[in-house]
């Protein structure tokens, strides 16, 4: 008897969560409610029935990795209002005579930026920057967007904080007790990645 109240228990709890994911994916994709209020209303309705305790529901707040990519999100909100990222998007990008060229040009400050930012911000920040830019040079925004996601993904694999991932998994790695990892550990792997990626 006491085992099929646990396995009722723990259906009740697949089920709980099973709606809460379905309902965050329906509220993700109708894009009405903003994706961290969302986020947050799933990780208090998990927390209240009791799927999961306060503890273990606020214990990734304490993940020094989500704190760094929290200050980088700042630093790249600093850069965008001060207009550097325009700055910088002028300066190094130029003008080129073709589509090619242009392409060339973009992974190179797009992927350096990514390294050292998170590459999701930093997509965002150049995103009205390129398209400004493709319109200027009368060329399809479309063909430098592509690029742009690229570079800044593989340009994030080449250091520690260059992507959320790495920062995460540093993370749990210092939780088990395993040395942290340096900021350019993973260079040695995400160089040839970035360059195989833009070739």
């Amino acid at each position: 008897r006491r085992g099929l109240c646990l396995v009722a228990l723990m259906t009740l709890e697949i089920l709980i969560t099973l709606l809460i994911v379905l309902a965050v994916l329906g509220a993700l994709v109708s894009n009405r409610v903003p994706a961290d209020m969302t986020m947050m209303a799933a990780l208090v309705l998990v927390m209240v029935s009791g799927i999961v305790s306060p503890g273990e529901a606020l214990s990734g707040f304490a993940n020094p990795g989500l704190m760094t990519i929290a200050a980088l999100y700042v630093v790249a909100a600093a850069l965008r209002d001060t207009g550097a990222i325009y700055w910088v998007a002028h300066r190094l990008l130029g003008q080129p005579k073709s589509v090619f060229s242009s392409q060339f040009r973009l992974i190179a400050p797009a992927s350096i930026l990514s390294a050292f930012l998170n590459n999701t911000t930093v997509v965002a920040m150049m995103i009205p920057a390129v398209q400004e830019w493709a319109q200027r040079l009368r060329l399809s925004a479309s063909k430098l967007l592509l690029p742009l996601s690229y570079a800044a993904i593989l340009g994030g694999t080449c250091t520690l904080i260059g992507t959320s991932t790495n920062l995460v998994v540093d993370g749990l790695v210092q939780e088990k007790g395993l040395p942290a990892f340096g900021i350019f550990d993973v260079a040695w792997v995400g160089i040839p990645v970035l360059l195989g990626g833009a070739a």
